[in-house]
């Protein structure tokens, strides 16, 4: 009889509470008028306008609990000023505020989908501050840049793959074309939820999914609040990264004056929605950071926090007024990504498409043939294609006007998990000596990669074994590469070539670095790291030490409105050579000035201008080495 009693009180006490939270969803559901459009997607009207929700009353069971009110934190976009939003969550994070759900909008998605996903802070500022973004974003694919290989990434990365499984309850805000309405993302894969999210016509593809074309919502939304408020928030805490106010003095191009329209909607628009539904506004002032600088993530982040930082004591009193108690984050375990950051350092990112991009390089020799730690100065172009299929891939290669002979690279990525296969061809139209060939599997490791195959260079027919090893610590920085070229035809004969490079920070502007060439192969080109007298391809020993200073602009500065100039530097350096029998040596020493432009704030540009003072020749030696890879 005790047990049913019990059994009686419990049942009455979880349909009590059950009942509660119905009236409490009820209640806010009823002010808005909601329409089942397809399974799974609602049609809200909301202050309004109409949003699609997917999946709303399941998101609605996630996130109330309770009696207490809700926080919501609504991340606002920006392009890559939007990882100043990682600042400000680490600085409400060590405050103890409180939020029970997230939305985002354009790549405030990144962010929000980061943490959301279960990621730890410290692991978030690492990927946003250390990601070479250079290697994620590809020219081409429906618009100027591919953004593909970047979503596949955040999604390798985030804990949870799935939006419906975030460990923070995520709505992510992006907008139907096809319907002419604000779409609310809260379930699907995180790389097709990030592409809809900031699909920028023109700029980054647009998006389809299930007969729907999705873009960019940034300029009628930059950040989210009016949509954390449609969800249930009871106290929207907003953040806003606003563009530098005068930017150009004038607007007599198509860029800055579209630019500058689209910059008027999105104060209008966004500006209405801040008013009405942010509880609390965060605004983050960026200065001068332009929309693709990505590669000033690390000053972006400590951005965001000191701005937080400053406001924290009226957040705290604002949440104290609306009767919320602060709240401390449990603790995030640690996830292994180690594997992923080598796999896009290596171009090993899996992305399913094709497609064909054009090749195009100067001022270094890009042949697959050469060693990829040095590469020798090419002042010419090389043309070419890419050809590409999921894990495959197809380059062909030609100087100038393919006069002067082509190469060829096919390399089939992820044979298995850490194993590659590689070929590659060259023919330089010489009838007397046979076309160049190489046959490689390659090995991937934590920190070095192995190497093992059969080829044949200038008639020579041989075995090869290569090793490649980097330590990229906070002050001292090894790389080395190294091929041995074990001889089909002559027994116990073997040549290398070895490259080292080693560098030593002394402060984050001043460093010591030296470089080191040796080759004993009469068949195997070296790179050319000497800028003294020109040398050919076959010289035995070169080696160099430079002195470095080297200044990172606190803000970038841009150029032509699609260059950024974000460093500069110079040093000064000896350089030595040496044949295999000491009887041809040589010795230079001069100044050098270097820098490197970004295109679009992803795709560098190295500019290295010196003036060498050869001892052997006694005379000296201009060089302005340009090398480019599109």
């Amino acid at each position: 009889m005790k047990k049913i009693t019990v059994i009686l009180i419990l049942v009455i006490i979880s349909l009590f509470v059950f009942a509660n939270n119905l009236m409490a969803l009820e209640m806010s559901v009823s002010d808005n008028q909601i329409t089942k459009i397809e399974e799974n997607l609602f049609e809200i009207e909301f202050g309004g306008e109409s949003y699609l929700v997917e999946d709303y009353y399941s998101f609605q069971n996630k996130i109330q609990f309770g009696s207490k009110p809700l926080v919501a934190l609504s991340i606002a976009g920006g392009g890559a000023r939007a990882i100043a939003n990682v600042g400000v969550i680490k600085a409400l994070v060590e405050n103890d505020i409180p939020f029970d759900f997230i939305t985002g909008t354009s790549m405030g998605t990144i962010v929000s989908s980061l943490y959301g996903s279960g990621l730890s802070l410290a692991q978030i500022e690492d990927i946003v501050t250390d990601t070479p973004f250079a290697n994620l974003f590809n020219f081409g694919g429906g618009a100027l840049l591919n953004s593909r290989k970047a979503n596949e990434f955040m999604e390798l990365v985030a804990p949870q793959k799935q939006l419906e499984n975030f460990l923070i309850p995520t709505a992510q805000l992006s907008f139907d074309l096809k319907a002419g309405k604000k779409y609310l993302a809260t379930t699907g894969k995180v790389s097709d939820v990030l592409q809809a999210a900031y699909a920028i016509p023109g700029y980054f593809p647009i998006h389809s999914r299930n007969d729907r074309y999705f873009i960019d919502a940034g300029v009628l939304e930059v950040s989210p609040a009016k949509s954390a408020s449609l969800l249930g928030a009871d106290f929207v805490l907003a953040t806003f990264v606003p563009k530098e106010e005068g930017r150009y003095q004038n607007y007599d191009s198509a860029f800055q004056s579209a630019n500058r329209f689209i910059e008027i909607m999105q104060e209008q628009y966004s500006g209405q929605v801040l008013d009405r539904y942010a509880d609390f506004l965060i605004t983050i002032d960026v200065g001068k950071f332009t929309f693709m600088d990505f590669n000033y993530g690390s000053r972006l982040v400590e951005i965001g926090y000191e701005e937080t930082m400053k406001r924290m004591p009226e957040l705290k009193k604002a949440l104290a007024a609306a009767e919320i108690s602060l709240r401390k984050t449990k603790k995030r375990d640690y996830y292994d990504i180690d594997s992923i950051l080598r796999d896009l350092e290596f171009d090993r990112l899996i992305v399913e498409e094709k497609g064909i991009n054009p090749l195009i390089y100067y001022g270094s020799d890009f042949s697959p043939f050469s060693q990829n730690l040095f590469r020798s100065p090419l002042n010419k172009f090389q043309f070419g294609a890419e050809i590409y299929r999921n894990n495959l891939k197809l380059s062909i290669l030609g100087f100038d006007s393919w006069e002067d002979g082509y190469t060829a690279f096919l390399r089939y990525k992820k044979l298995t998990d850490k194993l590659d296969l590689n070929f590659k061809y060259g023919n330089d139209y010489d009838s007397k000596t046979d076309s160049d060939y190489e046959f490689e599997l390659i090995y991937f490791a934590n920190r070095f990669n192995l190497a093992a195959g059969y080829g044949r260079r200038k008639d020579n027919e041989y075995f090869i074994f290569g090793t490649e090893f980097r330590y990229l610590g906070n002050k001292f920085q090894w790389q080395t590469e190294n091929d041995i070229f074990y001889s089909a035809s002559s027994a116990n004969h073997f040549d290398i070539l070895t490259s080292q490079q080693i560098n030593y920070d002394f402060t984050p502007d001043w460093s010591i670095g030296s470089k080191l060439v040796y080759n004993s192969s009469d068949f195997i080109e070296s790179p050319l790291i000497y800028k003294g007298q020109k040398l050919n391809g076959n010289i035995d020993l070169q080696a160099s030490l430079n002195f470095n200073y080297n200044y990172n602009l606190q803000l970038p500065l841009e150029l032509l409105n699609f260059l950024q100039l974000t460093d500069v530097g110079g040093y000064l350096f000896v350089d030595y050579y040496s044949d295999h029998d000491w009887t041809e040596e040589g010795l230079a020493v001069g100044p050098a000035f270097n820098t490197r432009l970004y295109l679009l704030g992803l795709k560098p540009i190295e500019v290295d201008l010196f003036v060498a003072h050869d001892f052997e020749i006694k005379d000296q030696r201009y060089g302005l080495n340009f090398s480019y890879m599109f």
